[in-house]
């Protein structure tokens, strides 16, 4: 086998491999997230829908993201009930806020919550998202806002996180909260969630240290669909290069998460 190929296990005994599919791109995900230091040790989510199904997989509440592997994720109904047998439980914060994205967006297939903080400083103070990196334009006129309520323990705050998303908008900043990118696969809810991140940082360095050098409008839609339209990626085989290297990397680490 190539030095830069994965091997990828079979399903399971009677499991699809639709859900398989989905179930070791998820694992990879969570892998990620730690990876990159975004967890909060048990806490925080992300789900995805598995393909052709009103189901969705999430973690098991109690493991950490290091240690969560396929087989481990639980599937759910849209309204939050267990499907697959577990010895763990659902965070029910979990579920409230994510079937709610999942309901409102079907077109949101992954959904990907995480308390890291440099979005989480960003999310505490009075001033928007702001553009200021090549790869933050991707968030113009995409983000929207939540007021913080408290823990959501049930869906009282649901119409609000409706209205919040919209039918435009990938990204979620939850006020004094924590952050929310969602896409098509769990590919891009982590890539949104990166470049976020990345220009949360620098918009709050550069916040401190003086006068933002701010993009003219068109040029960020410009950019955006630069993004959205492929052509960021020019001469690339697939639409997001980095997601196998980065799988690559996660594997030579511990390719437990394929089991």
């Amino acid at each position: 086998m190539d030095r830069f190929e994965i091997e990828w296990p079979a399903a399971p005994v009677g499991m699809a491999d639709p859900e398989w599919q989905a179930r070791l791109q998820l694992a990879a995900c969570y892998r990620l997230v730690d990876l990159y230091g975004w967890t909060s040790v048990v806490y925080n989510h992300i789900t995805l829908r598995i393909p052709g199904t009103e189901h969705l997989l999430i973690n098991p509440f109690g493991m950490r993201y290091d240690e969560i592997r396929a087989t481990d994720l639980i599937v759910i109904d849209i309204d939050g009930n267990p499907i697959s047998q577990s010895d763990w439980p659902v965070n029910q914060a979990g579920y409230v806020i994510h079937s709610t994205v999942h309901r409102a967006r079907p077109d949101l297939h992954c959904v990907l919550h995480t308390h890291e903080p440099f979005s989480q400083a960003l999310c505490a103070l009075q001033s928007e998202v702001i553009p200021v990196t090549q790869e933050g334009c991707q968030f113009y006129q995409r983000v929207g806002y939540h007021k913080f309520e408290g823990i959501v323990l049930d869906g009282s705050e649901a119409p609000h996180i409706v209205q919040a998303l919209g039918q435009q908008h990938h990204t979620l900043v939850l006020k004094n909260h924590g952050l929310i990118t969602a896409g098509s696969s769990p590919t891009w809810a982590f890539v949104r969630h990166h470049a976020f991140i990345r220009n949360a940082q620098v918009q709050l360095t550069a916040m401190a240290a003086g006068n933002i050098s701010l993009i003219d409008p068109e040029v960020m839609e410009k950019t955006r669909e630069q993004f959205e339209g492929g052509s960021a990626q020019a001469g690339a085989k697939e639409r997001h290069p980095e997601w196998p290297a980065l799988l690559r990397h996660i594997d030579q680490r511990d390719p437990t998460w394929k089991q």
